[in-house]
């Protein structure tokens, strides 16, 4: 039988509205607790569109190598604007909870959480993030978010030329 001292509190998500069409655009994946979909990433990319009542989402990396095979898995957000708990859903029925832990005034990086914190995404909209910026982040999900951290990866990143927009 388990303890309840050793659950977790909920994850807290940002306070108050989160601008849709500003969170709109690239997001560069910098840091990951990855799924089985995403081990081997590298040159992660987000990018978002929103239709006016869901977010499409475009997710593009190439497999184990900067040359390696494009693999691209959609998905749909469930905004809610008036708080950072989303849904997000790889394929119909299936919701999974969305869940933005970090989001600056300038939009300029976000953290999404996963409830039982199995999964983590560090993402940014360049493909670099400054090495303090990076660590304050990981020391936050330890202490603020009640992260463990193991199974976190650096995304590689590398581009020689901005992402193709998308046709």
């Amino acid at each position: 039988m388990g303890s309840s001292a050793s659950r977790k509190a909920p994850l807290q998500v940002v306070k108050g509205p989160v601008d849709i069409q500003k969170f709109m655009g690239d997001w560069y994946v910098i840091g990951v607790k990855p799924t089985a979909f995403e081990v081997g990433a590298h040159n992660a990319l987000e990018r978002y569109s929103y239709n006016g009542k869901t977010v499409d989402v475009d997710f593009t990396f190439n497999y184990n190598a900067f040359d390696g095979k494009l693999k691209s898995i959609p998905q749909t957000l469930f905004p809610d604007p008036n708080s950072g708990n989303w849904k997000a859903s790889p394929f119909w029925p299936i919701k999974m909870s969305y869940l933005i832990l970090e989001l600056p005034e300038d939009y300029s990086y976000t953290v999404v959480g996963y409830p039982d914190r199995s999964y983590v995404w560090i993402m940014a909209r360049q493909p670099t993030m400054d090495d303090g910026l990076y660590e304050g982040i990981c020391n936050r999900l330890v202490q603020e978010h009640d992260y463990d951290l193991k199974g976190l990866v650096k995304v590689p990143q590398r581009w020689d030329a901005p992402p193709a927009p998308k046709a």
